[in-house]
């Protein structure tokens, strides 16, 4: 860069600072301060005050102050200034430390703004050895905070493995095991059980006799306590472990421990205790993951008998039966895998551990569980179309059912659950307003209103301040596009809460209808009949034609389009020629609705840039589930497949919704999505994004964090 634009940078960045002064007479919290806070610390001083501090000291010992105000300014939102003194820091001579630091808040900057490739890019540049003990915190939190999003469990886990030691606050250490464990816990069983393993298959002469495998809990704990022993005792095979081989190698066989025996309390409060009795000094005992305590509490349904309600007949038979599907692929998956695991433990189950404590109570409860896995339960299907509610509970409670899903319309679940106060019951919608009777019972709801709801969170998070609804002049409409209004007000109202200075508009919605004429529509939608109505008048005044151009609308920066594939394949190229060559492009995000297979192979191409949501498994098939179902269900439409995913996860979520309403932060994977239970009982799933690239789908890494 030449000294004239250098010199222009500094006029540039000291403009900037006395702007901000003149913007408010308050200099902002801790004038009396000596030095600069401290980097990546919570400090509470304004980026007005340090960068008035920063004039103050004067150049080239006012570094720290600056750094401090990048740091201030991305807290604030201030993000186009905080790229400024960027930029001028770039332009100026630091030390390494210096260098390295500024690369973390530019890192922190792209991250607030959701650029998170940008983001791990500017990561790796940074030399962790050149940081403070506070910005090694902050560096590792957010490299792992990136690798969570990502679904990159295993470097998460060893991002992990440097933060968790380097931890002080208490509240911390319990937030961070609990993510360790969750990130464990979507490792392969085979890299859980590589020490095991390697104990195993090691020359170690012990008391407890080899096996084939490792699955039954007693070989799992003698194999752990064979390699401990072995290296205790200075076997030549096996160097003595260093403090941080331990600490890894009793985080993989709690994991271990924890994945094998989740859904079956008994042998997993066994195996917790045998594992603390080998690893006494491991740090994670002092903050036990969430998901191992209160291990009695988040012990699983495990029915015998199990009752489905789904009008099975009449209007609402095709999407009954799609969820029948789900709900039966998912009985006869789970009753494969559980008889797969049961000939693992017959193959590899040895007493020997248990006998030599002479416990023969644990020996009769892991029989016991074994029983269990072998005899799926008795299923029953009910049909609600045939059967009053009244009728369906006198039955569920003379063929003593031990858990129902269903029923799915929502006048049945208001009518049911009053009278099953004593039976679990996970219903396929929404509880009606202050429904709920029981605490085991459940809503799962896929509704197009959380589904707006969350559009609202991702269009909130992706800075957008001011969107523009297009929905169907319907009911169904009406009801969607009030859910992504109301969620938007709170989220607008809360950030405002925080800080005064953010303007908040309220969202927008435009209705059209199926005779709808889209380009009228979307004229009046934009302001383009306002601009051709000035025009006009000008041309009146003065009498003669002008040559002006209508422009539309400059105040929204998205549109989020409630429609059928139909209807946006009309709206999306008037959009293309109504929006005004002079304004800059408005992203374009879509519900699931709009989300169709592309027969013609050339409505996709169109669609290029469009952002929308959809189920999980018809986004992102990491594991091949879609494409399994549509080899043996062929020709079925998305709308099918997102109620087969729904009943596929209904059945599993079963052995799921104890630990969901037990555990803090517990998640489970389904097809729909990240699934959660919140405070009232009611499923909720996190929908992924998309877009299409030169007709390709190609997903987009939601804002919302995956913690």
């Amino acid at each position: 860069m030449t000294t004239a634009n250098l010199s222009k940078r500094v006029i540039h960045f000291y403009f900037v600072a006395l702007s901000i002064l003149l913007v408010s007479a308050c200099t902002g919290v801790g004038q009396g301060k000596k030095g600069a806070p401290t980097l990546f610390t919570e400090f509470y001083e304004t980026a007005e005050y340090l960068l008035q501090k920063a004039e103050e000291v004067k150049e080239p010992t006012n570094t720290e102050w600056q750094l401090a105000a990048v740091q201030a300014l991305t807290k604030e939102s201030k993000y186009v200034l905080a790229d400024s003194v960027i930029e001028y820091l770039q332009n100026k001579t630091l030390n390494t430390q210096q260098k390295n630091h500024l690369l973390l808040l530019i890192a922190d900057n792209q991250y607030a703004q959701n650029q998170l490739d940008s983001t791990m890019k500017t990561l790796k540049r940074i030399d962790a050895k050149l940081i403070s003990a506070p910005a090694k915190l902050h560096y590792l939190k957010l490299k792992t905070e990136l690798h969570v999003r990502d679904k990159e469990h295993q470097a998460a886990v060893d991002t992990l493995f440097e933060l968790t030691p380097l931890l002080t606050v208490g509240k911390e250490k319990q937030q961070y095991n609990d993510l360790m464990l969750s990130e464990l816990n979507m490792l392969d069983p085979s890299v859980l059980n590589q020490f095991n393993r390697a104990s195993a298959n090691s020359s170690t002469s012990t008391s407890v006799s080899n096996t084939t495998t490792s699955n039954a809990l007693n070989s799992e704990l003698a194999a752990i306590e064979a390699e401990l022993t072995a290296r205790q005792t200075g076997n030549a095979d096996l160097a003595p472990l260093t403090d941080q081989q331990a600490f890894v190698q009793g985080w993989y066989s709690l994991a271990s421990i924890y994945h094998r025996y989740q859904l079956r309390t008994n042998q997993l409060l066994r195996g917790v205790e045998a594992w603390k009795l080998l690893y006494p000094n491991h740090p994670v005992i002092d903050y036990m993951p969430s998901q191992l305590q209160n291990i009695p509490e988040a012990s699983p349904y495990q029915p015998s008998k199990i009752a489905v309600l789904l009008p099975l007949t009449g209007r609402f038979k095709k999407p009954a039966q799609a969820i029948q599907y789900g709900i039966s692929y998912a009985f006869y998956n789970q009753a494969d895998a559980k008889k797969r695991q049961q000939e693992e433990q017959d193959a590899g189950y040895d007493t020997s551990l248990v006998n030599s404590t002479g416990d023969a109570q644990n020996i009769n409860s892991t029989r016991s569980a074994r029983d269990y896995i072998a005899t799926p339960p008795h299923m029953l299907f009910l049909d609600t179309n045939t059967m009053s509610m009244q009728e369906i509970a006198q039955q569920l409670h003379s063929q003593q059912i031990g858990f129902v899903i269903g029923p799915l319309l929502k006048p049945n679940v208001e009518a049911l659950l009053p009278l099953v106060k004593d039976i679990p019951v996970l219903a396929l919608n929404g509880f009606p307003a202050d429904q709920r009777t029981s605490s085991i019972h459940y809503a799962f709801p896929l509704s197009p209103e959380g589904e707006a709801e969350q559009a609202a969170e991702v269009i909130f998070q992706n800075k957008h301040k001011k969107p523009l609804l297009f929905a169907p002049n319907s009911d169904f409409g009406r009801r969607t596009a009030a859910a992504f209004e109301a969620r938007w007000k709170s989220l607008s109202e809360a950030q405002q809460a925080t800080d005064e200075t953010v303007e908040s508009y309220p969202a927008e919605t435009h209705y059209f209808s199926k005779d709808s004429d889209y380009g009228k529509f979307l004229a009046s939608a934009l302001h383009i009949d306002q601009s051709k109505e000035r025009i006009k008048q000008m041309q009146g005044m003065l009498g003669r034609k002008l040559e002006a151009e209508a422009r539309s609308r400059r105040d929204i920066d998205a549109i989020y389009i409630i429609s059928k594939r139909k209807e946006l394949m009309f709206i999306k190229p008037y959009l293309s020629v109504t929006i005004s060559p002079y304004a800059e492009d408005i992203p374009l995000y879509a519900s699931s609705r709009s989300h169709s297979a592309d027969i013609t192979n050339t409505q996709d191409k169109e669609l290029n840039g469009l952002v929308f949501s959809d189920v999980s498994f018809l986004i992102n098939d990491e594991s091949q589930m879609n494409e399994n179902i549509q080899a043996i269900w062929p020709k079925q439409r998305l709308s099918t497949l997102r109620l087969f995913a729904l009943g596929y996860d209904s059945y599993n979520l079963i052995e799921q919704l104890k630990p969901l309403q037990v555990i803090e932060g517990y998640k489970f994977p389904g097809l729909v999505g990240e699934i959660t239970l919140d405070a009232d009982n009611t499923v909720e799933s996190k929908l992924s994004w998309a877009t299409y690239e030169n007709g390709t789908l190609v997903e987009v890494t939601s804002p919302l964090s995956s913690q």
